[in-house]
């Protein structure tokens, strides 16, 4: 049998609701051994009393009245003497026929179990009820003996254990309400107790959320020396390597984009001046060579903007801008890629907007990028359609295409740097655009159409 969501979900309630139930097991044990303790000394207390008594009572009468004859004349007088004290009461039975002798207190002409047992076969037939101790008494009986060792009669001496059974009960609301102030006690230390335990985990579990998000500056405060310190002592070193680590690989990936960008750029040149004189059987080599070198520059131009982003280092130069315009000239510039594959390139942007504040450079290189991976994501003789329009206090930009969609892994992590689809992936061209939107202040998407295809957009407020 599992256990509530609620209950798997909260490791405070679980510690309390463990520490709750091992404070009422102790506290249940320990009322039920003292309550059983006591009633067992004050039972067997009185059990050895009345057993003194009947004996010191067996003596004095055996001495008293040493026959039957004298024993029958005297009982009543002897017995007289013993008035009722401390709740004890005594009977007096014959040891030949277990006739009452005589009593200190009227209790019923039959002997008790005890006395019963101790007449042996010289149990009453007299009597056609049956013997029955009285509720609530204790019973303890001796015999007296002729000198000549013949039974003479059995003494009984009983008391009344009301007093004890009433000490008892009272004992067990004490208990009772002892254990109850004990659970209510136990119950709130055990919730502070789960609350102190759980509380710095759940301080770990936020800052390593916040470290694997990439924010590596930020440490654990939990000033403790048991397990739960070390472990905070180690995430604080781990997040510094990995800051440190992380600083490394930004300024390596600046450093090689730099050291790339100028013999690029040298080749670039070469290939545009062997163009202009090469012959014809050399232009298609040369046109990939080509082709291929602006793709390694804009390579390289993407590691470097996105070191720059992920550094903070990239300024953004903001304007009112006409996210329009801006959204047209990248149209314009993607509409020669377009015809090459064979996509319809559309865009609706005939509503008037209101400006943005924004980079315009910046924001065409993120719309040139989703336009770069709608046209890559959709067939020969499809299409791909960008709107632009004033949703209440945003612009947003949606572009729409036909291709088979993305798959649920693409869907989540189509944004990562590191992430590379079924068809190789898309660059760097996505976490550049979302960088860049995310310091625009809006939001960005990627996403799948009912109808079919894929949908990626942003949204800037006005």
């Amino acid at each position: 049998m599992r256990a509530p969501s609620w209950l798997r979900k909260s490791l405070a309630l679980r510690l309390a609701l463990v520490y709750g139930l091992l404070s009422v097991l102790v506290v249940s044990l320990m009322g039920l051994g003292i309550y059983g303790l006591a009633a067992r000394y004050l039972r067997s207390a009185a059990e050895r009393d009345l057993k003194a008594l009947a004996g010191f009572y067996a003596a004095y009468l055996a001495t008293t009245a040493p026959d039957a004859d004298r024993l029958g004349t005297l009982a009543p007088e002897l017995l007289r003497l013993f008035t009722p004290q401390a709740n004890h009461d005594l009977r007096l039975f014959n040891a030949r026929n277990g006739a009452l002798l005589a009593a200190t207190r009227d209790l019923g002409p039959l002997p008790s179990l005890a006395a019963l047992s101790e007449l042996g076969y010289r149990r009453p037939t007299l009597f056609v009820a049956g013997s029955k101790d009285q509720p609530g008494r204790a019973y303890s009986v001796s015999s007296l003996t002729a000198s000549d060792g013949t039974p003479l009669a059995v003494i009984e001496v009983s008391r009344d254990m009301g007093e004890v059974e009433s000490f008892l009960g009272t004992l067990r609301w004490v208990l009772f309400g002892a254990g109850g102030m004990a659970l209510v006690a136990a119950s709130l230390v055990s919730l502070w107790l789960g609350g102190q335990t759980a509380r710095p985990l759940r301080q770990i579990e936020s800052a390593t959320e916040v470290i694997a998000a990439g924010d590596f500056s930020r440490r654990l405060s939990v000033g403790r020396e048991d397990e739960i310190g070390r472990l905070a002592a180690s995430i604080n070193r781990m997040a510094a390597e990995l800051a440190r680590l992380e600083a490394t690989r930004h300024e390596f990936i600046a450093r090689i984009s730099h050291d790339l960008r100028t013999p690029l750029t040298a080749i670039k040149g070469l290939v545009i001046n062997l163009q202009d004189t090469a012959p014809e059987t050399m232009q298609a080599s040369l046109s990939t060579m080509d082709e291929q070198t602006d793709r390694l520059i804009r390579l390289v131009n993407d590691l470097l903007a996105l070191s720059r982003l992920q550094r903070g280092e990239l300024r953004l130069v903001r304007a009112q801008t006409d996210l329009a315009a801006v959204v047209y000239s990248a149209v314009s510039l993607a509409s020669e890629k377009a015809r090459r594959l064979g996509v319809a390139l559309t865009a609706d942007l005939s509503s008037p907007l209101p400006p943005v504040q924004g980079d315009a450079d910046r924001l065409q290189q993120v719309v040139l990028n989703l336009l770069d991976n709608a046209l890559r994501a959709t067939p020969a003789a499809g299409a791909v359609k960008v709107q632009v329009a004033a949703e209440g206090e945003e612009i947003v930009l949606r572009i729409t295409d036909n291709g088979r969609g993305l798959t649920s892994e693409e869907a989540a992590h189509a944004f990562e740097p590191t992430f590379r689809g079924p068809g190789g992936g898309a660059g760097l061209g996505l976490t550049i655009a979302r960088d860049l939107v995310l310091a625009h202040g809006g939001r960005i998407w990627l996403q799948n159409r009912p109808e079919g295809g894929a949908e990626a957009g942003f949204a800037l407020p006005c």
